[in-house]
Protein backbone atom coordinates (compact mmCIF):
# COMPACT_ATOMS: atom_id res chain seq x y z
CA UNK A 1 0.00 0.00 0.00
CA UNK A 2 3.11 2.46 0.78
CA UNK A 3 4.46 1.86 -2.82
CA UNK A 4 1.07 2.50 -4.12
CA UNK A 5 0.81 6.19 -2.26
CA UNK A 6 4.10 7.32 -3.32
CA UNK A 7 3.69 5.72 -6.79
CA UNK A 8 1.21 7.66 -6.75
CA UNK A 9 2.09 11.05 -5.59
CA UNK A 10 4.80 10.56 -8.30
CA UNK A 11 2.62 10.74 -10.65
CA UNK A 12 0.47 13.37 -9.68
CA UNK A 13 3.32 15.68 -8.88
CA UNK A 14 4.51 14.23 -13.28
CA UNK A 15 0.77 15.61 -14.26
CA UNK A 16 0.86 18.82 -12.82
CA UNK A 17 4.77 19.25 -13.89
CA UNK A 18 3.71 18.08 -17.62
CA UNK A 19 0.29 20.63 -17.31
CA UNK A 20 2.46 23.88 -16.26
CA UNK A 21 5.05 22.42 -19.80
CA UNK A 22 2.04 22.98 -21.71
CA UNK A 23 1.01 26.22 -20.03
CA UNK A 24 4.28 28.15 -19.80
CA UNK A 25 6.88 29.18 -22.30
CA UNK A 26 10.13 27.74 -20.45
CA UNK A 27 12.15 29.71 -23.03
CA UNK A 28 10.99 32.98 -20.79
CA UNK A 29 11.38 31.25 -18.10
CA UNK A 30 15.07 30.89 -19.16
CA UNK A 31 15.53 34.13 -20.40
CA UNK A 32 14.18 35.41 -16.75
CA UNK A 33 16.57 33.28 -14.96
CA UNK A 34 19.64 34.04 -17.25
CA UNK A 35 19.07 37.87 -16.61
CA UNK A 36 19.42 37.14 -12.79
CA UNK A 37 21.74 39.52 -10.55
CA UNK A 38 24.04 37.53 -8.63
CA UNK A 39 23.97 40.08 -5.72
CA UNK A 40 20.58 39.50 -4.94
CA UNK A 41 20.68 35.70 -5.51
CA UNK A 42 23.05 35.25 -3.12
CA UNK A 43 21.41 37.39 -0.42
CA UNK A 44 18.28 35.15 -1.22
CA UNK A 45 20.13 31.91 -0.43
CA UNK A 46 21.83 33.84 2.64
CA UNK A 47 18.31 35.14 3.79
CA UNK A 48 17.09 31.73 3.38
CA UNK A 49 19.71 29.76 5.45
CA UNK A 50 18.08 31.64 8.32
CA UNK A 51 14.81 30.07 7.93
CA UNK A 52 16.70 27.18 8.53
CA UNK A 53 18.11 28.12 11.82
CA UNK A 54 14.74 29.42 12.90
CA UNK A 55 13.65 26.43 12.44
CA UNK A 56 15.66 24.35 14.99
CA UNK A 57 15.53 27.30 17.26
CA UNK A 58 11.75 26.64 17.29
CA UNK A 59 12.04 22.96 17.68
CA UNK A 60 14.23 23.43 21.06
CA UNK A 61 11.82 25.64 22.30
CA UNK A 62 8.99 23.56 21.85
CA UNK A 63 11.18 20.93 23.57
CA UNK A 64 11.42 23.04 26.28
CA UNK A 65 8.33 22.78 26.80
CA UNK A 66 8.60 19.01 27.71
CA UNK A 67 11.42 19.98 29.94
CA UNK A 68 14.03 18.79 28.10
CA UNK A 69 17.27 20.91 26.29
CA UNK A 70 19.08 19.92 23.57
CA UNK A 71 21.85 22.00 22.03
CA UNK A 72 20.81 23.97 19.07
CA UNK A 73 23.96 22.63 16.74
CA UNK A 74 22.18 19.11 17.46
CA UNK A 75 19.02 20.25 16.39
CA UNK A 76 19.83 21.74 13.39
CA UNK A 77 22.02 18.75 12.08
CA UNK A 78 18.61 17.23 12.37
CA UNK A 79 16.64 19.17 10.55
CA UNK A 80 18.71 19.55 7.44
CA UNK A 81 19.16 15.59 7.58
CA UNK A 82 15.14 15.77 7.39
CA UNK A 83 15.23 18.06 4.43
CA UNK A 84 17.40 15.54 2.90
CA UNK A 85 14.38 12.78 2.80
CA UNK A 86 12.32 15.46 2.06
CA UNK A 87 13.91 15.25 -1.72
CA UNK A 88 12.61 11.71 -1.70
CA UNK A 89 9.68 11.41 0.38
CA UNK A 90 6.11 13.08 -0.06
CA UNK A 91 5.69 16.54 0.66
CA UNK A 92 7.13 17.27 4.22
CA UNK A 93 5.91 14.67 5.78
CA UNK A 94 8.85 12.02 5.08
CA UNK A 95 11.42 14.52 6.37
CA UNK A 96 9.13 14.80 9.88
CA UNK A 97 9.12 11.22 10.08
CA UNK A 98 13.01 10.93 10.21
CA UNK A 99 13.50 14.05 12.72
CA UNK A 100 11.22 11.54 14.91
CA UNK A 101 13.72 8.78 14.19
CA UNK A 102 17.00 10.41 14.05
CA UNK A 103 16.05 12.97 17.57
CA UNK A 104 14.13 9.72 19.11
CA UNK A 105 17.19 8.10 20.87
CA UNK A 106 18.06 11.23 22.98
CA UNK A 107 14.76 10.99 24.69
CA UNK A 108 14.14 9.21 27.96
CA UNK A 109 10.23 9.18 26.27
CA UNK A 110 10.24 8.18 22.77
CA UNK A 111 6.14 9.92 22.50
CA UNK A 112 7.68 13.28 23.17
CA UNK A 113 9.98 13.21 19.74
CA UNK A 114 6.54 12.53 18.13
CA UNK A 115 4.57 15.14 20.09
CA UNK A 116 7.34 17.71 19.29
CA UNK A 117 7.26 17.51 15.61
CA UNK A 118 3.96 17.65 15.45
CA UNK A 119 3.38 20.63 17.70
CA UNK A 120 6.28 22.19 15.53
CA UNK A 121 4.27 21.50 12.65
CA UNK A 122 1.19 22.81 13.94
CA UNK A 123 2.49 25.88 15.21
CA UNK A 124 4.40 26.41 11.86
CA UNK A 125 1.35 25.82 9.51
CA UNK A 126 -0.57 28.22 12.05
CA UNK A 127 1.87 31.22 11.61
CA UNK A 128 2.21 30.75 8.12
CA UNK A 129 -1.70 31.02 6.98
CA UNK A 130 -1.89 33.77 9.91
CA UNK A 131 1.24 35.40 7.91
CA UNK A 132 -0.71 35.34 4.46
CA UNK A 133 -4.22 36.25 6.05
CA UNK A 134 -2.60 39.18 7.89
CA UNK A 135 -0.79 40.65 4.47
CA UNK A 136 -3.97 39.65 2.42
CA UNK A 137 -6.11 41.99 4.86
CA UNK A 138 -3.67 44.57 4.18
CA UNK A 139 -4.29 44.41 0.33
CA UNK A 140 -7.53 45.33 -0.43
CA UNK A 141 -7.55 44.85 -4.13
CA UNK A 142 -6.54 41.24 -3.57
CA UNK A 143 -10.18 40.34 -1.94
CA UNK A 144 -11.82 40.24 -5.33
CA UNK A 145 -8.53 37.26 -5.81
CA UNK A 146 -10.64 34.52 -5.79
CA UNK A 147 -8.20 31.71 -6.63
CA UNK A 148 -6.18 33.26 -3.51
CA UNK A 149 -9.30 33.16 -1.32
CA UNK A 150 -9.95 30.05 -1.85
CA UNK A 151 -6.73 28.64 -1.23
CA UNK A 152 -6.26 30.45 2.10
CA UNK A 153 -9.73 28.84 2.79
CA UNK A 154 -8.83 25.38 2.00
CA UNK A 155 -5.42 25.78 4.14
CA UNK A 156 -7.37 27.29 6.83
CA UNK A 157 -10.15 23.94 6.46
CA UNK A 158 -6.86 21.44 6.28
CA UNK A 159 -5.20 23.21 9.12
CA UNK A 160 -8.29 22.77 11.56
CA UNK A 161 -9.32 19.40 10.67
CA UNK A 162 -5.70 18.56 11.27
CA UNK A 163 -5.25 20.20 14.59
CA UNK A 164 -8.48 18.56 15.55
CA UNK A 165 -7.47 14.97 15.27
CA UNK A 166 -3.98 15.45 17.39
CA UNK A 167 -5.82 17.30 19.93
CA UNK A 168 -9.53 16.17 20.46
CA UNK A 169 -10.17 13.61 23.39
CA UNK A 170 -13.34 12.59 22.26
CA UNK A 171 -11.97 11.85 18.52
CA UNK A 172 -9.37 9.68 20.40
CA UNK A 173 -12.07 7.83 22.23
CA UNK A 174 -14.22 7.18 19.41
CA UNK A 175 -11.00 5.39 17.76
CA UNK A 176 -10.74 3.42 20.63
CA UNK A 177 -14.16 2.30 20.37
CA UNK A 178 -14.59 1.88 16.45
CA UNK A 179 -11.10 0.00 16.71
CA UNK A 180 -11.48 -3.56 16.32
CA UNK A 181 -9.84 -4.62 20.11
CA UNK A 182 -6.56 -6.60 18.95
CA UNK A 183 -5.62 -3.41 16.83
CA UNK A 184 -6.09 -0.73 19.59
CA UNK A 185 -4.28 -2.91 22.35
CA UNK A 186 -1.01 -2.28 19.85
CA UNK A 187 -1.28 1.12 18.50
CA UNK A 188 -3.46 2.73 21.60
CA UNK A 189 -1.36 3.03 24.34
CA UNK A 190 1.42 4.62 22.03
CA UNK A 191 -1.51 7.13 20.41
CA UNK A 192 -2.42 8.20 23.60
CA UNK A 193 0.97 8.42 25.34
CA UNK A 194 1.76 11.03 22.12
CA UNK A 195 -1.42 12.97 23.02
CA UNK A 196 -1.10 13.18 26.25
CA UNK A 197 2.84 14.81 25.39
CA UNK A 198 1.09 17.15 22.92
CA UNK A 199 -1.69 18.35 25.56
CA UNK A 200 0.98 19.42 27.81
CA UNK A 201 3.25 21.37 25.29
CA UNK A 202 -0.65 23.02 24.49
CA UNK A 203 -1.13 24.15 28.37
CA UNK A 204 2.93 25.89 28.09
CA UNK A 205 0.92 29.08 26.55
CA UNK A 206 4.30 30.37 27.28
CA UNK A 207 6.31 28.16 25.09
CA UNK A 208 3.41 28.22 22.65
CA UNK A 209 3.96 32.13 21.94
CA UNK A 210 8.19 31.89 21.90
CA UNK A 211 7.75 29.28 19.02
CA UNK A 212 5.30 31.56 16.87
CA UNK A 213 7.28 34.35 17.85
CA UNK A 214 10.18 32.70 15.79
CA UNK A 215 7.49 30.99 13.39
CA UNK A 216 7.36 34.67 12.52
CA UNK A 217 10.88 35.74 11.84
CA UNK A 218 10.93 32.33 10.08
CA UNK A 219 8.26 33.60 7.30
CA UNK A 220 10.21 36.43 7.22
CA UNK A 221 13.14 35.41 6.26
CA UNK A 222 11.14 32.94 3.74
CA UNK A 223 9.28 36.33 2.13
CA UNK A 224 12.45 38.10 2.37
CA UNK A 225 14.42 35.19 0.13
CA UNK A 226 11.84 35.35 -2.36
CA UNK A 227 11.71 38.64 -2.37
CA UNK A 228 15.61 38.99 -3.08
CA UNK A 229 15.34 36.72 -6.00
CA UNK A 230 12.14 38.66 -7.50
CA UNK A 231 14.54 41.72 -6.96
CA UNK A 232 17.40 39.70 -9.04
CA UNK A 233 14.80 38.78 -12.01
CA UNK A 234 14.08 42.16 -11.90
CA UNK A 235 10.15 42.05 -10.99
CA UNK A 236 9.05 45.28 -9.44
CA UNK A 237 6.58 43.85 -6.64
CA UNK A 238 6.63 45.08 -3.32
CA UNK A 239 7.57 43.10 -0.09
CA UNK A 240 4.10 42.80 0.87
CA UNK A 241 3.05 40.75 -1.96
CA UNK A 242 5.18 38.08 -1.13
CA UNK A 243 3.93 37.82 1.94
CA UNK A 244 0.51 37.82 1.17
CA UNK A 245 1.37 34.40 -1.45
CA UNK A 246 4.70 32.56 -0.43
CA UNK A 247 3.01 31.82 3.04
CA UNK A 248 0.09 30.18 1.17
CA UNK A 249 2.17 29.03 -1.35
CA UNK A 250 4.71 27.29 1.28
CA UNK A 251 1.53 25.89 2.94
CA UNK A 252 -0.48 24.13 -0.05
CA UNK A 253 3.03 22.45 -0.91
CA UNK A 254 2.71 21.14 3.13
CA UNK A 255 0.30 18.79 1.60
CA UNK A 256 1.25 15.25 1.43
CA UNK A 257 -0.22 14.91 -2.46
CA UNK A 258 3.34 15.36 -4.23
CA UNK A 259 6.32 14.89 -4.07
CA UNK A 260 8.77 17.87 -2.47
CA UNK A 261 5.85 19.92 -3.23
CA UNK A 262 6.78 19.38 -6.95
CA UNK A 263 4.02 20.77 -9.22
CA UNK A 264 1.78 21.99 -6.17
CA UNK A 265 4.03 24.91 -5.08
CA UNK A 266 4.61 25.68 -8.83
CA UNK A 267 1.26 26.01 -9.68
CA UNK A 268 -0.16 27.75 -6.26
CA UNK A 269 2.83 30.51 -7.18
CA UNK A 270 1.47 30.98 -10.82
CA UNK A 271 -1.60 31.39 -9.45
CA UNK A 272 -1.34 33.28 -7.03
CA UNK A 273 1.12 35.71 -8.33
CA UNK A 274 -0.88 36.65 -11.48
CA UNK A 275 -3.26 38.45 -9.11
CA UNK A 276 -0.13 40.55 -8.86
CA UNK A 277 0.32 40.91 -12.25
CA UNK A 278 3.22 38.41 -12.74
CA UNK A 279 3.05 36.17 -16.11
CA UNK A 280 3.38 32.16 -15.90
CA UNK A 281 6.86 32.18 -16.61
CA UNK A 282 7.86 35.31 -13.45
CA UNK A 283 5.70 33.34 -11.31
CA UNK A 284 8.01 29.95 -11.99
CA UNK A 285 11.37 31.41 -11.89
CA UNK A 286 10.13 32.29 -8.45
CA UNK A 287 9.40 28.74 -8.02
CA UNK A 288 12.43 27.23 -9.25
CA UNK A 289 14.36 29.30 -6.60
CA UNK A 290 12.23 27.83 -3.86
CA UNK A 291 13.31 24.87 -5.34
CA UNK A 292 16.82 25.38 -5.85
CA UNK A 293 16.90 26.42 -2.02
CA UNK A 294 15.25 23.52 -0.68
CA UNK A 295 16.69 20.86 -2.83
CA UNK A 296 20.64 22.86 -1.95
CA UNK A 297 19.25 22.70 1.51
CA UNK A 298 18.68 19.00 1.18
CA UNK A 299 21.89 17.95 -0.23
CA UNK A 300 23.99 19.96 2.63
CA UNK A 301 21.50 17.94 5.24
CA UNK A 302 22.18 14.41 3.13
CA UNK A 303 26.46 15.24 3.58
CA UNK A 304 25.96 16.29 7.54
CA UNK A 305 23.57 12.86 8.02
CA UNK A 306 26.47 10.97 5.49
CA UNK A 307 28.99 11.97 8.09
CA UNK A 308 27.48 12.29 11.50
CA UNK A 309 24.75 9.16 11.34
CA UNK A 310 27.42 7.00 13.43
CA UNK A 311 27.83 9.88 16.02
CA UNK A 312 24.51 9.70 17.68
CA UNK A 313 25.13 12.18 20.94
CA UNK A 314 24.30 10.82 24.51
CA UNK A 315 21.38 10.77 25.77
CA UNK A 316 22.75 12.93 28.64
CA UNK A 317 22.23 16.34 25.65
CA UNK A 318 18.61 15.81 26.45
CA UNK A 319 18.58 17.20 29.91
CA UNK A 320 15.39 17.81 32.11
CA UNK A 321 14.78 21.11 32.58
CA UNK A 322 14.39 23.23 35.66
CA UNK A 323 10.16 22.42 36.06
CA UNK A 324 8.51 26.00 35.75
CA UNK A 325 4.99 26.50 38.29
CA UNK A 326 3.11 27.02 35.06
CA UNK A 327 4.52 23.07 33.66
CA UNK A 328 3.75 21.96 36.92
CA UNK A 329 0.45 23.17 37.12
CA UNK A 330 -0.29 22.28 33.51
CA UNK A 331 0.31 18.63 34.18
CA UNK A 332 -1.99 18.26 37.11
CA UNK A 333 -4.83 20.12 34.81
CA UNK A 334 -4.50 16.81 32.64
Amino acid sequence: MAYVKHGLRLVISAAMLAWIATQVDLGSVGAVLAQANPSWLLAGVAINLLAIVCAAWRWQTLLGGLGLRIRLPRLLRVVLSGAFFNMFLPSSVGGDVMKMVLIAPEMEQREDAVSSVLMDRVVGLAVTIAVGLAAVLLLPSVWRNGPMLISLALALLAFAAGATLLFSRRLLALAARLSPPFIWRRVGPPVQRVQRSLLRMAHRRDILVQAAVISVLRQVAICGSVYCAGQAFGFGLGLVAYFATVPIAVAITALPLAVNGLGLQDNALILLLAGFGLSSAQALSLSIFLHAMRNGVGLLGGLIFALTRDRVAPASTATPATPEPAAGQAERSL
